[in-house]
C-alpha cells in the first residue's frame, strides 16, 4: 500500500504506477507491506543522488522511478528451514527476520542473506561447492561463505565438475539460456551460454522468425547475456560489433519503452541508483543497420 501525505495513493506491486509530482514540494511517501515493517521518505531531488534505504531509483529520460524492495522484518522469531553436514562442513539455512545462509567450514564461521524464495531449500555440495536449491533458484556457495552464483532457474544437473541449467529471461520473446559453468573449489565460471527459444533445440533460434518490432530487444539481450549478438546486425556492423558493444557501455539490464525501436540500458551508477539510457534501432531486411543513442 502506498500513501502519500498521508493519503492513500493505491496498491503497488510489480507493475509501474504514475504519479505527477514536484521534487520541491517534499512529499512524504509510505509503502506499508503485509508482514514487514514500512519504507517512507520525502520525495525531493536528494532521490537523484542517494536513494531511500530500502529503495532502488532509476533516472529516466522523462522521470524517476522508485522501486521499494528491502522491507525490514517485523518478525525475528528463529526459525530453522534446512541443516546438512558435508563432512567437516556445516550449512544452515534458517530465517531470523531476513533469511539467511551460514557456513562453518575449516576455514570459519560465514553467514549471508538469501531471497525469501529460500523458504523450502534442498542443500546438496558439488566439487567443493554448496548448492542451495529453492523454488526455481539456485545459490552456489564456497566453503568461505562466498556466494559464487545466484540464478532463478528452470532446472539443473552437475556432471564431471560442471553445472548445466537453464536460466528463464524475463523478455517477450519466451527464451531461455541454456549455460555451463565450470565447477571450483572457489569459484563458479561460466564456459558457455546458448539463448534459445523455450520450445526449440540448444543453438536453433531462428531470429528471421522474430518481428522486426522484437530485434532490438532481443540484440541488446543477446549482448547483456553473451549470446551471439552479431546475427542480428547487418553484414556492415557486424564488422563493427566490438565497437558497438564499448559504444553501449556497461549495462545490467534492458527494458522496452513505447516504441518497439527504442529500449533502455540500465546502467548502475553507484549502489541503489541506476541510469536508464535509451539507444534507437534502424532495422532493414531483417537486420540491424543502424543504432543511435
Amino acid at each position: 500500500m502506498l500513501t502519500l501525505n498521508g493519503t492513500f495513493f493505491g496498491i503497488t506491486d510489480k507493475f509501474e504506477r504514475f504519479a505527477d509530482i514536484c521534487l520541491t514540494d517534499r512529499i512524504f511517501a509510505e509503502f506499508t507491506p503485509e508482514g514487514r515493517l514500512p519504507i517512507s521518505f520525502f520525495i525531493t531531488d536528494a532521490l537523484l543522488s542517494t536513494p531511500p534505504i530500502g529503495c532502488e531509483v532509476y533516472l529516466l529520460r522523462d522521470g524517476v522511478a522508485i522501486y521499494a524492495r528491502d522491507f525490514p522484518p517485523a518478525d525475528f522469531t528463529l526459525r530453522p528451514i534446512a541443516q546438512q553436514q558435508f563432512d567437516d562442513t556445516l550449512v544452515s539455512v534458517f530465517q531470523q527476520g531476513d533469511m539467511q545462509v551460514s557456513i562453518q567450514s575449516p576455514a570459519g564461521f560465514f553467514t549471508d542473506a538469501l531471497p525469501s524464495v529460500f523458504f523450502n531449500c534442498k542443500l546438496s555440495a558439488h566439487a567443493g561447492l554448496y548448492f542451495i536449491e529453492g523454488e526455481r533458484h539456485l545459490a552456489v556457495y564456497t566453503a568461505m561463505g562466498k556466494c559464487v552464483l545466484l540464478e532463478e532457474v528452470l532446472s539443473f544437473s552437475v556432471t564431471d565438475g560442471e553445472l548445466h541449467a537453464l536460466l528463464p529471461l524475463s523478455d517477450c520473446l519466451g527464451r531461455i539460456a541454456d549455460c555451463t559453468w565450470s565447477l571450483h573449489e572457489n569459484d563458479c565460471v561460466r564456459t558457455a551460454l546458448t539463448l534459445r527459444q523455450n520450445h526449440t533445440q540448444a543453438g536453433d533460434t531462428d531470429i528471421d522468425k522474430i518481428a522486426d518490432e522484437l530485434l532490438p530487444y532481443a540484440f541488446f539481450q543477446s549482448v547483456l547475456f553473451g549470446g551471439n549478438y552479431t546475427d542480428y546486425l547487418s553484414n556492415e556492423l557486424a564488422g563493427k560489433a566490438s565497437q558497438i558493444v564499448d559504444f553501449l557501455g556497461n549495462f545490467r539490464a534492458v527494458c522496452i519503452t513505447e516504441d518497439p525501436y527504442v529500449c533502455g540500458l540500465i546502467r548502475e551508477k553507484k549502489a541503489r541508483l541506476f541510469e536508464v539510457v535509451y539507444f534507437t534501432v534502424k532495422i532493414e531486411n531483417k537486420k540491424i543497420a543502424d543504432i543511435v543513442g
